[in-house]
C-alpha cells in the first residue's frame, strides 16, 4: 500500500477552500460568477447532500458538515470564475468521504466541460505514483522515447510531489482509504477525464503547447519538451481495445492457467454482448480443464455487477450476495429539490412501501431487491468452473469491484492477489444516483442514494489481499509483473 506523510499535503479539503484555491491560476472560463449565483448554487448542493445523501454523516459529524458549508459560503463571498467554483465544489464533496460524491466531469453540460476540460493540456505518457514518486508507464508520443520506469521530477516547474499535495485534498475516496485517491491521480486513471487531468487543468493550467518535464532516467535528470495532446488523441494511445472487446478485455491461456483481464466495468448501455465474453472464457476453462484461472482488476474502478456473472460459474448452489444492509434517507424526495435532481430511473424519486422507516436516526431500511446493479442472490449458470481462482486487486478497486473481491474473499471463491483495495469495509454509497443540476453555474455534482453499512462494526480501509504483493518502481523498469506471477502459481 502507498503511504502518504501528511506533513507534505495540504490540512485537508476545509483548509483548501479558505486558501489554497484562491491563489490558483486556474483560468477556466474567464467570466465571474457572482456571489449571489455561487451562494444559491452552494443552498441547492447543501439541501440535497443534507436530505438525501445516505452516508453524509458516516465520517462527518452534522457540526462539521455545516462548518463546511460556512466555508463555501465565506469563499462565495466575492466573484470567482467558473473554475475556482468547480474546485471549491470538488474540495467540499472531498470532505464527506464518499467515493461516489464529487461534481463527475462525465456529466457536465458540454458548455460546461468544454469551459473546464476542453483545451489541448493533455501529458503525453503515462504514470503511476509509487513511493511519492511520479513512474513513468508508457511513453504516448512524448517525442522523446521516456524509458518505462524513469521518474517524473517536475512539470513546469512544479515538483511532483508538491503537484500531488496541491491535488490531493480535492480527489474523492471512501473513508480514510487515501491509496484510492493516489491511485487516481495517476494516469491513465478510471474515468474518461482523469482526475489528474482536471485538476492539473484548473490548478497548473499550461500556457504553452508543450510541457517542460524533468526526468530522471538512469539516475540522470534531464529536461525535456513534451507536446500537449488532445484528450481524444491521449485518449486513443491510451485505450487498447481487443479483437474481441471494445474496453480491452481478454482471455489467455498459459499453459493451465487462464487470465481473464478486466479493465473496466463501465459496460453501461452498450450493444457489446459482455455476459458473453465471459461465458466464452469459462467455457474456454472448462473446455481445456484449465487447473486455474486469474481474474484481472486491478486497474477497474466498477461500473456494471459484471462480478455476478464470474460468480455464477463458480457456484454450484444460489449464492446471497450482499453482506450489506441498504439504508436511504427520504422515502420520497422534497418538491423542493425535486426541478433540480436528475437521474434514469424515476422510481428513486419515490421509493414508496420498500423503504421502511424512519429509525431513530432518520434512516429508512429498502428492501426492494434488485435496486440498480444490486444482486441479492446469484443463481448459478451453466457450467461450473471448479478449477482454483485468484483475483488481483489494488487500490483502484471501489463500486462494484470493491463488492466483488469482498465477496470472493468472504465465501472463499478465491485467493485475492495484490494490494489493499479502494472503497471501504465500513461501508459505501451508491446503487443509485441523482445528478444535482446548480442553474446558476451549470455544474452538475453526482449524489449517490443508497448506503450499505456491514453486519458487523468493520475498520475504516480497504479489503486486505490474502497474498499482498506491493507495486514496486523496480518491477516496472523491468518489465516484470510480480503480482500476477504470484498468482499464477497460486492456481497452477
Amino acid at each position: 500500500m502507498i503511504h502518504l506523510d501528511r506533513r507534505h499535503l495540504l490540512t485537508g479539503a476545509s483548509g483548501l477552500v479558505a486558501t489554497a484555491f484562491l491563489s490558483a491560476p486556474a483560468k477556466a472560463n474567464d467570466t465571474l460568477l457572482s456571489p449571489a449565483a455561487m451562494r444559491s448554487d452552494i443552498a441547492i448542493l447543501c439541501d440535497a447532500y443534507a436530505s438525501l445523501h445516505p452516508g453524509l454523516y458516516r465520517y462527518l459529524t452534522p457540526a462539521n458538515f455545516q462548518r463546511e458549508r460556512q466555508r463555501l459560503d465565506r469563499f462565495a463571498a466575492t466573484p470567482h470564475t467558473l473554475g475556482y467554483f468547480y474546485l471549491a465544489l470538488s474540495a467540499f464533496t472531498a470532505s464527506v468521504q464518499c467515493g461516489h460524491s464529487f461534481p463527475n466531469p462525465a456529466n457536465q453540460t458540454p458548455a460546461v466541460a468544454s469551459a473546464l476540460f476542453g483545451k489541448p493540456d493533455r501529458l503525453p505518457f503515462a504514470f503511476r505514483w509509487l513511493d511519492r514518486r511520479m513512474i513513468v508507464t508508457a511513453d504516448l508520443g512524448s517525442g522523446h522515447h521516456l524509458p518505462i520506469g524513469s521518474e517524473v521530477v517536475a512539470i513546469d516547474g512544479i515538483s511532483a510531489l508538491d503537484m500531488l499535495a496541491k491535488m490531493f485534498p480535492y480527489a474523492r475516496t471512501d473513508g480514510s482509504n487515501d491509496a484510492r485517491k493516489v491511485a487516481d491521480l495517476g494516469i491513465p486513471g478510471d474515468a474518461d477525464q482523469p482526475t489528474f487531468d482536471v485538476l492539473r487543468a484548473l490548478l497548473f493550467p499550461p500556457s504553452d503547447p508543450s510541457a517542460r518535464v524533468v526526468v530522471r532516467i538512469a539516475g540522470k535528470a534531464e529536461t525535456i519538451a513534451c507536446p500537449l495532446m488532445t484528450a481524444a488523441a491521449r485518449d486513443a494511445a491510451l485505450r487498447h481495445p481487443s479483437k474481441d472487446s471494445p474496453y480491452g478485455w481478454t482471455f489467455e491461456v498459459r499453459g493451465q492457467v487462464g487470465i481473464l483481464t478486466m479493465p473496466t466495468w463501465a459496460v453501461f448501455h452498450e450493444k457489446w454482448d459482455w455476459q458473453g465474453f465471459i461465458d466464452a472464457s469459462l467455457d474456454t476453462a472448462v473446455d481445456r480443464q484449465l487447473s486455474g484461472i486469474v481474474i484481472d482488476v486491478r486497474d477497474n474502478g466498477g461500473g456494471l455487477d459484471c462480478g455476478a456473472a464470474i460468480i455464477a460459474r463458480l457456484i454450484e448452489a444460489p449464492l446471497p450476495a450482499d453482506s450489506y444492509s441498504r439504508h436511504v434517507r427520504y422515502r420520497k424526495i422534497p418538491d423542493r429539490l425535486a426541478p433540480y435532481l436528475k437521474t434514469w430511473d424515476r422510481s428513486f424519486k419515490d421509493w414508496g412501501a420498500s423503504a421502511i422507516g424512519p429509525d431513530a436516526a432518520g434512516f429508512y431500511t429498502l428492501t426492494r431487491p434488485g435496486d440498480a446493479s444490486d444482486t441479492d442472490t446469484i443463481q448459478p449458470k451453466g457450467r461450473r468452473f471448479a478449477g482454483r481462482v485468484a483475483v488481483l486487486v489494488g487500490p483502484k478497486n471501489a463500486s462494484a469491484t470493491f463488492g466483488f473481491a469482498d465477496l470472493m474473499q468472504r465465501q472463499r471463491l478465491g485467493t485475492l492477489v495484490g494490494e489493499q483495495t479502494g472503497g471501504n469495509r465500513r461501508g459505501i454509497n451508491g446503487g443509485a444516483f441523482f445528478f444535482v443540476g446548480l442553474p446558476a453555474s451549470g455544474v452538475e455534482v453526482d449524489l449517490p442514494l443508497i448506503a450499505y453499512w456491514p453486519e458487523t462494526p468493520q475498520p475504516d480501509a480497504g479489503i486486505m489481499p490474502d497474498i499482498t504483493v506491493p507495486a514496486r518502481t523496480a518491477d516496472i523498469q523491468a518489465g516484470r509483473d510480480t503480482a500476477l506471477m504470484r498468482a499464477v502459481v497460486v492456481v497452477s
